[in-house]
């Protein structure tokens, strides 16, 4: 059992890393509800052996390795029905984990205040396209447009929150 100081550390440490550990585990786990699950299953893993953690070593690489067996788990479980990574590239893809999720942080962030610069209009197309998984035929009659012109608006769209975003993320020395 943790105490009070081990619960507090493991609280900020698991709060700072669990938006990038769910964003590894949501690209492994397609399924969002599985995703979901195997989450649950490394915030306990890593509470239950949190006493395990060498604190003078970064969190994320240990906490995604913890992530990494839960995802295998998983695929164990659902061997019977799909065809997934071997353990190597498995292996690999953790460790470059580590390495690409501050970017990705910051990238989510801009793209955020992106989309918050678009028209109403474009950030309803937007959350519907994205958010809700509507097909551009379902978007063109929920709107009472055609399905080219919800094709075309949102091309248009991803167009300016790609140039958005470029922009947003040179000056910070962030860019490619």
């Amino acid at each position: 059992m943790l105490n009070e100081q081990q619960q507090e550390q493991f609280t900020q440490l698991w709060t700072e890393a669990q938006p990038s550990v769910g964003r590894y585990v949501s690209s492994l786990v397609r399924d969002q509800w599985a995703a979901k699950d195997v989450m649950q299953g490394v915030s306990l893993a890593l509470l239950r052996k949190f006493d395990q953690y060498d604190g003078s070593r970064p969190f994320l690489p240990w906490a995604l390795g913890m992530a990494k067996f839960e995802v295998l788990g998983h695929r164990r479980d659902a061997a019977r029905n799909r065809v997934f990574l071997s353990a190597g590239p498995l292996d690999q893809y953790t460790e470059m984990w580590a390495e690409v999720s501050p970017r990705l942080d910051i990238e989510t962030v801009v793209l955020d205040e992106c989309v918050l610069k678009l028209s109403d209009r474009q950030q309803t197309l937007v959350r519907l396209r994205y958010s809700e998984e509507l097909t551009s035929g379902e978007i063109a009659e929920r709107l009472s447009l055609t399905a080219a012109n919800v094709r075309k608006i949102l091309d248009r769209t991803r167009d300016a929150l790609r140039r958005c975003v470029e922009a947003n993320l040179r000056p910070t020395g962030d860019a490619r």
